[in-house]
């Protein structure tokens, strides 16, 4: 006979309830291991386990980091407040029925007692301190979507679930009061919910035998309920719980999305088919349908989405909801293996109304990348032939031209005499020079980027810069792979890498936020590592030395770009470079800055949109107040010029690149 605290288990339930528990359990147990199978399946836990083995230190800081800790979800303090009570209070009420399977199911046969003395009454404190938080956290959750958060969509499923959740947690702490008011312990105060709650049903008119009758019908209820959540859980959004984790786990943590399927230089010269993109569902790989499972469908995305925000047929979201849905019926049988374009799933107006510009990924809590299905898509359209006829033109011009805007090489001839005439020199005429100066294709051909490059050529001779130009530039391909044609972009790289060895090449500085991302992060995986600075970066470190100064003047705004910010992480340096101007941040900067909507080749082709992603940001310079907007980018430069000329508000505020606050 036990004394003093401990744990008493179907108390007030007719003996046997345990074994018919069980039995009722295991249909319910039978319908979730088949769920997990059909979801695992298609992932390999063999996969699961090499990824983790290759890396297990990064692997278990990001798990951490984005799953335990929260990071992302945190960002936004209203869904922290309600996922993180929610999550935990979970997961220690989980916990805490396994302490009870372990006890009653296990140690029994063993005549031993794990939940009694003081760690029972820890255990008690805890799980109703735990079980308080769950409830607040999924009527939070309810509350959210009952008050229309407008990023959440309405389905029945999500009320159902949380409706369920939230049963479950009431109802827990009536059993604990009924058993208590029934049969009260001197040790009761340590359920403290219960124990409160039961001493309201004290003055009620209730005698044992009802409450115990209350207690058995809510005791199969709590029990039919959770054990239904369970066996649907594989089967429904709420699949995430196990999925995300996963994600975080195995995820890159960084902007871009862009993966290399092959490498031109060393394919073989018989090789007639490159099979790459996705347009069914066998053309995902592991990763990619573990990333789908992992969505919350929380919205995020959609919500930093400046092609949605336009008025765009693109929703991230969606993207990636869709996707979801075509491998789950495909999965279960519902479904053939067809094309996500000729079935539906997918259109190319979407995907081809991406900017590439990463805020889908930068707000993803669960390190989702919306953005690697998109570019993925167009590869496969692109492999299957391109429909629209100006991004036809586009990648034609590339390749006849090697630059995007179809102008010949004569042209950009003009812009190197400028500069020969400043004292620039070419690398063919010196061999001591630190940086190349890549101008880049807008630079070239655009008169006001040209205006850029040269002042950016003086700045530099003006503090004593060793640096030298091409003579001869191609694209550097960023657009061509951004809009899915990956073998011309590694034509024009490896000429240009091919370029880079015969000089010499180590370092080099460019003004276009496109051309600095693919030389120091994309070039490498074909064959040269260069150190890249943007010439915010470089401003900076000038102004810093003393060799520059900015012109003092009117009250200024930074935007930043997609490139520098978030696909890079370079935000701080701009601005110290900015130290002593009158500087007023716009709502959205660093990284979470809005794009100007020329990324992705969208600068070189009509999207059908509401209103242009650069008209909504140049409205937000605007409510700064400032009278000059800087920017880092020429595409952003051409676009929030065009736009400002378009809303007819050029005499309220310039728009200027950033070297033009210098002197």
């Amino acid at each position: 006979m036990l004394s003093g605290p401990f744990r008493e288990n179907f108390v007030l339930m007719p003996e046997g309830t345990d074994l018919l528990m069980y039995t009722v359990l295991v249909p319910f147990a039978a319908v979730f291991i088949y769920g997990v199978y059909l979801r695992f399946r298609g992932y390999g836990v063999s996969n699961l386990l090499r990824d983790f083995v290759a890396a297990p230190r990064s692997r278990i800081t990001s798990l951490l980091r984005y799953a335990w800790l929260q990071r992302k979800v945190t960002l936004d303090r209203a869904s922290g407040l309600m996922h993180i009570p929610l999550m935990y209070g979970a997961l220690v009420l989980f916990i805490g029925t396994a302490l009870v399977f372990i006890d009653h199911d296990i140690l029994s046969f063993f005549n031993e007692k794990l939940l009694r003395g003081p760690f029972y009454l820890i255990y008690e404190v805890t799980l109703d301190l735990f079980g308080l938080l769950f409830i607040i956290g999924v009527s939070l959750a309810i509350l959210r979507r009952v008050r229309g958060l407008k990023r959440l969509r309405e389905k029945n499923e999500y009320y159902a679930y949380l409706g369920g959740l939230l049963f479950i947690g009431v109802s827990g702490y009536l059993l604990e009061a009924l058993r208590l008011h029934v049969r009260p312990v001197e040790w009761g105060g340590y359920s403290f919910v219960g124990w409160t709650v039961a001493g309201y049903l004290d003055y009620l008119p209730m005698g044992p035998e009802l409450a115990t009758g209350i207690y058995q019908v809510t005791w199969w209820a709590h029990a039919l309920i959770t054990f239904g959540l369970v066996a649907y859980l594989p089967y429904s959004n709420m699949l995430h719980v196990f999925i995300s984790p996963l994600n975080t786990m195995i995820s890159q943590i960084r902007v871009s999305s862009m993966t290399t399927p092959f490498n031109l230089a060393e394919l073989p010269p018989d090789a007639t088919e490159l099979r790459m993109g996705i347009r069914t569902v066998s053309d995902l790989s592991w990763r990619q349908r573990l990333s789908l499972d992992a969505c919350t469908d929380c919205g995020r995305c959609d919500v930093q989405c400046p092609a949605l925000a336009a008025g765009t047929n693109l929703s991230p979201r969606m993207v990636v909801q869709k996707l979801k849905s075509a491998v789950w019926n495909y999965d279960v049988g519902r479904t053939e293996n067809v094309d996500f374009f000729e079935s539906g799933v997918l259109t190319e107006e979407e995907i081809w109304a991406c900017t590439t510009c990463g805020a889908c990924v930068e707000a993803c809590p669960v390190l989702i990348r919306p953005l690697e299905f998109i570019i993925e898509s167009r590869r496969s359209i692109v492999m299957g032939g391109i429909t629209d006829q100006k991004i036809t033109a586009t990648l034609t011009n590339i390749s006849r031209y090697q630059n995007p805007h179809g102008y010949p090489q004569s042209q950009r001839e003009a812009l190197v005499r400028e500069l020969r005439e400043l004292g620039v020199r070419t690398v063919e005429e010196v061999d001591d020079f630190e940086y190349l100066y890549w101008l880049g294709c807008m630079s070239s051909f655009d008169p006001k980027a040209k205006e850029i490059a040269l002042r950016m050529a003086r700045l530099m001779i003006k503090a004593g810069v060793k640096f030298a130009i091409m003579p001869v530039e191609s694209c550097t391909g960023d657009p061509a792979r951004r809009m899915g044609e990956e073998g011309r972009y590694q034509e024009l790289a490896l000429s240009n890498i091919e370029t880079f060895k015969r000089y010499g090449v180590r370092k080099v500085v460019t003004h276009c936020p496109h051309c600095f991302n693919v030389i120091k992060n994309e070039y490498a995986e074909l064959g040269i590592e260069l150190e890249v600075v943007h010439h915010s970066e470089l401003l900076a470190e000038l102004r810093s030395q003393g060799k520059i100064k900015p012109i003092e003047g009117k009250l200024t705004t930074f935007h930043d770009s997609c490139y520098m910010s978030r696909v890079n992480g370079v935000t701080e340096e701009p601005r110290r470079a900015l130290e002593g101007v009158r500087l007023v941040e716009m709502r959205r900067n660093r990284t979470n800055s809005f794009c100007c909507g020329a990324g992705g080749g969208n600068y070189w082709y009509e999207v059908r949109r509401r209103r242009r992603e650069s008209h909504e940001r140049l409205e937000e310079g605007l409510s700064t107040g400032a009278e000059v907007m800087i920017v880092e980018c020429p595409f952003c430069l051409a676009m929030f010029e065009d736009a400002a000329r378009s809303m007819g508000v050029e005499g309220k505020i310039e728009i200027k690149d950033l070297s033009e606050v210098f002197e």
